[in-house]
């Protein structure tokens, strides 16, 4: 599960350190790291820094959050987000001819799903293509239902 943490630390050299390890420690991953720092940061000021943080467990996020308070590290704020799984589909014909705009539309229009990134390879025009799409779904979604629906999508466009 993704979770936002957003933590105050002192303006230190390694003080960031000292949240990263018990995120590692406890099979955390770092999504995302957003820190702004102000030059005008008067001395023994702290720094609010927002981590995306993915974990595997409650469990694994309980302990991770208990290592850091013992560091001495505030956390003013411990929140969810939106939990979402990454699947990888390939899907092969005249992608571009068929519109890859909509393709990547429709499946956006899912509501559950969002298309992050898209590999294209086109040999040629008059040959069939293939493209790579990397797709991020709610977490609990049934990926039948995911998949009888971009099934659907592809037999229309003959992918």
């Amino acid at each position: 599960m993704r979770v936002n943490l957003e933590v105050n630390l002192r303006d230190i050299p390694g003080e960031l350190l000292r949240v990263l390890e018990p995120i590692a420690k406890y099979g955390g991953n770092i999504v995302s790291i957003i820190h702004l720092r102000d030059r005008l940061l008067k001395p023994n000021q702290r720094v609010k820094v927002n981590l995306i943080v993915e974990v595997p467990s409650q469990k694994s996020l309980e302990n991770i959050i208990k290592e850091i308070e013992s560091r001495g590290i505030f956390i003013s704020k411990v929140g969810e987000v939106k939990r979402r799984r990454i699947i990888t589909v390939a899907l092969v014909g005249h992608i571009v001819d068929t519109d890859l705009r909509d393709t990547i539309d429709r499946i956006n229009d899912l509501k559950y799903a969002l298309v992050e990134d898209v590999s294209l390879s086109m040999p040629s025009p008059e040959k069939e293509s293939s493209a790579i799409f990397e797709i991020s779904l709610d977490e609990g979604i049934d990926l039948k239902k995911f998949y009888e629906e971009l099934e659907r999508i592809c037999k229309e466009k003959n992918l």
